[in-house]
């Protein structure tokens, strides 16, 4: 797909924008994973089944974790649009 320099260039920083928050939202949840043994994906298969319990740091993991995985959707439709992209020649 043929796309401005300039449109590639928002793509590129939007691209680091989710891997930043990626980051963030990690580290955010290393605790947890330390605190309680298991790894996020752990805790969501038992949080969707409802073998997790209600500790209110279970509602902030889970946000936490919707939140992960929609910038890591967010960011693999930006590398599929970055793989294709190639600049337009004025």
């Amino acid at each position: 797909m043929k796309l401005k320099p300039e449109v590639i260039q928002v793509l590129v920083r939007e691209r680091a924008v989710s891997e930043a928050a990626i980051a963030r939202l990690r580290e955010r949840t290393k605790p947890l994973e330390q605190k309680y043994g298991w790894s996020t994906e752990t805790f969501l298969e038992k949080f969707n089944a409802g073998a997790a319990g209600d500790e209110s740091d279970f509602f902030t993991w889970y946000a936490l974790a919707e939140a992960m995985k929609d910038w890591q959707k967010i960011r693999n439709s930006l590398d599929e649009l970055l793989t294709g992209a190639e600049p337009l020649r004025a």
